[in-house]
Parts: structure tokens; sequence; C-alpha cells
């Protein structure tokens, strides 16, 4: 995953990662939740801290980067604060962390966005309306880990997800998108109809990780 890419793989992004790039591209600025929750999945995918200022600095058109939001980056890198080694959030931070107010766009949309809104996302995404009536069934019964289940199945209908974080991180569900792409079902744990063969899960390593809110970096701008 490089600056110049990250957009291209917003079809491999689970929802709640997906509305923040839709977001940033319209809005050109994402609130400072926002900017964690999406900063942190993209170190997650992949995404190195040099490419991550770029990116993060073409998207923000018309701001003062350098001054207002690229400590926040390199914070999150674990390059400034107490320099830790700060996680993506996983599914149960993203539904349980702090509900996204007017104009901001963190969270999970499931549990935080209307019906209207999540098809709105969803039909955005090329996701066929026939295949997203599973997706909102799950979410009007406040499944919200399994409507996101159901919109991977909607998108790699021959592939089912065996891998044990599935469901339960964005960086998986990332990942084993990617890799269904491309073909390679058993490199991220998820099987093919015709296979029966599964491996690592693809999510990011948690092992000596911090919480990113015991230190969250400072925000010079909203």
């Amino acid at each position: 995953l490089t600056a110049n890419n990250v957009t291209n793989h917003l079809k491999h992004m689970p929802l709640c990662m997906a509305q923040l790039q839709i977001a940033l591209s319209k809005e050109k600025h994402l609130k400072h939740w926002g900017r964690l929750q999406y900063g942190l999945f993209l170190k997650g995918a992949g995404l190195s801290l040099e490419d991550a200022l770029v990116f993060f600095e073409r998207m923000f058109a018309g701001k003062d980067f350098n001054k207002e939001y690229a400590y926040n980056v390199r914070h999150m890198y674990g390059k400034e604060g107490k320099r830790a080694n700060y996680p993506p959030y996983n599914c149960s931070k993203v539904i349980n962390g702090n509900a996204p107010n007017a104009n901001e766009h963190h969270g999970c949309p499931y549990k935080h966005s209307t019906v209207q809104d999540v098809t709105m996302m969803l039909n955005k995404l090329g996701v066929a309306p026939s295949k997203q009536k599973a997706i909102i069934s799950q979410q009007q019964s406040h499944n919200y880990q399994l409507a996101c289940v159901e919109h991977f199945k909607a998108v790699h209908p021959n592939v089912t997800p065996v891998a044990n974080d599935f469901g339960n991180h964005p960086n998986a569900w990332f990942t084993s998108s990617v890799k269904a792409s491309a073909g390679d079902a058993s490199a991220v744990g998820i099987k093919n109809e015709k296979s029966t063969e599964g491996a690592a899960d693809g999510s990011p390593a948690s092992g000596g990780d911090v919480d990113m809110e015991e230190e969250s970096p400072v925000s010079v701008s909203p």
C-alpha cells in the first residue's frame, strides 16, 4: 500500500473505513477521531509513515498540514510522544468507541448510521441492491459485525471466511479482500468453495501494542 494507491483499495475496505475515505475525498478533511481510526487502519494495512505523510498532506488540500496534522500522523506511527506501537482499531473498539457527532465519519456505520445512509454507501461501493438485503437485515437486527461479514460475502461470493479474526477486525477484512481478489484464498485464512484449506488470518500483530487512547496525540486542529 502506498500514497498513490490508497484510493484504489477502497473496494477492499470494510464500510467503517470506506466511509472515512469517501468523506476524506469529498471534504478534504477528517476530524480527530476519524483521522485516528483511519490512520491506524492504513498503518495496519501496510502504509509506511513516509507514505502516510504524503497521502494525508495530499488529501488535506488547503490546510497547513505540516503545522496542524503531521505531528499526529507521526505519533500514530510511534515517532512522537512516548513512541509506542499503536495498533489499528478492532471491531469492538470501532463499534463501542466515541460515537460520531455532526460532520464526523468515524465509528461503525451499521451502528451509528441509518439504513438509508448505509444503503447509499453500499451503492457507492458498487454492491448490487439484491446483495444488500442480507447486510441490511443484520444491521436492523443490531448484528453489526455480521452485517460486515455479509458485505464481504456480497463482494466475494465464492469465498468463505474462516479466519479467527475475520469479522472482528477491519484489517483482517481488508487483507482477506485483497488476497481473495488476487485469487490467493489460502494465504489469508479463507477458503474457496472448492477448497477447505485455511491459514493465517492476516490480522495485525497485537503483542506489546499500546492502546492509542492511553496517550492520544494532541490534536492541534479539529
